[in-house]
């Protein structure tokens, strides 16, 4: 059976996070009263301050905008991948194609390819580039509050998907939707920068009931890159899986011989 936490990985994330988180994503609504605003506010009912004339809109889109996307010229690549999982070790092949579309060979037990196919299929959907305009082009947004370390808090509500973002420095810190009857938060936790934007390489997925707040698990991901030929590619990731506070699975990926498919000539639709 597929790890419990793992298999919340299937998320789109409104903003692709590059997390996320996501994609993670990692997708879904949180179900909060939201105001159809993208403009003003001066004050929220915690007495905290907010910046006037600043848009929520915009903060978010310069967020959005500032994470690491591959552009439309990505030609995919191929790269053997090694996991180890549960005391045993595999070792496989995957393609990557230019749509982001996946394809790992090799590995034959069930549960370690989607545990591949998953991973990294979730890692793609955040690198994938999807302008704002877009992606959220039926959404509005509400500023909620800015603390004093200035760390802004907003809400998305789109057609489909409603979401509460934290935003700190110009990088999405934090993600917050439903999926299914499961609310799912992704905190960033570390994240490098690089001269076409920012990449999350350190994020904990908590997933808890909506009713009751009762957390059903955490998984913790630290993720490691390397540029190749121009592009920022995943080497490494180590996913843990917790429970009541207990580490109850560990993921090792390896990706190795990363090898860029030939390019082709990009036509804009």
């Amino acid at each position: 059976m597929m790890k419990k936490a793992s298999k919340y990985k299937v998320w789109h994330l409104g903003f692709s996070i590059s997390v996320a988180l996501v994609s993670l994503a990692f997708v879904t609504q949180i179900k909060t009263q939201v105001l159809a605003s993208n403009s003003i506010l001066l004050s929220d009912n915690t007495g905290n301050s907010l910046t006037p004339d600043i848009s929520a809109l915009d903060i978010f889109r310069k967020a959005y905008e500032n994470r690491y996307t591959w552009n439309p010229q990505f030609p995919g690549y191929t790269a053997v991948v090694e996991l180890k999982h549960n005391k045993k070790y595999y070792r496989g092949n995957v393609l990557v194609k230019p749509d982001i579309s996946l394809k790992v060979t090799g590995i034959n037990e069930e549960e370690a390819r989607q545990l591949v196919e998953v991973s990294l299929q979730t890692i793609l959907t955040h690198h994938r580039r999807v302008p704002f305009s877009e992606q959220h082009k039926n959404s509005t947004f509400k500023l909620i509050a800015t603390d004093n370390t200035g760390v802004t808090e907003i809400f998305e509500q789109g057609e489909k998907t409603e979401a509460r973002y934290k935003i700190s420095h110009n990088q999405l810190t934090q993600v917050n939707r439903l999926l299914g009857n499961t609310a799912v938060s992704v905190d960033v936790l570390d994240s490098e920068k690089t001269s076409e934007g920012y990449l999350a390489i350190r994020y904990q997925s908590t997933f808890q009931q909506p009713q009751t707040k009762q957390v059903m698990g955490v998984e913790e991901s630290k993720d490691t890159y390397v540029k190749t030929a121009g592009y920022y590619v995943l080497t490494h990731q180590v996913t843990q899986d917790f429970q009541k506070r207990k580490l109850t699975d560990t993921a090792d990926f390896t990706y190795s011989n990363i090898q860029l498919l030939p390019s082709v000539p990009y036509i804009k639709d």
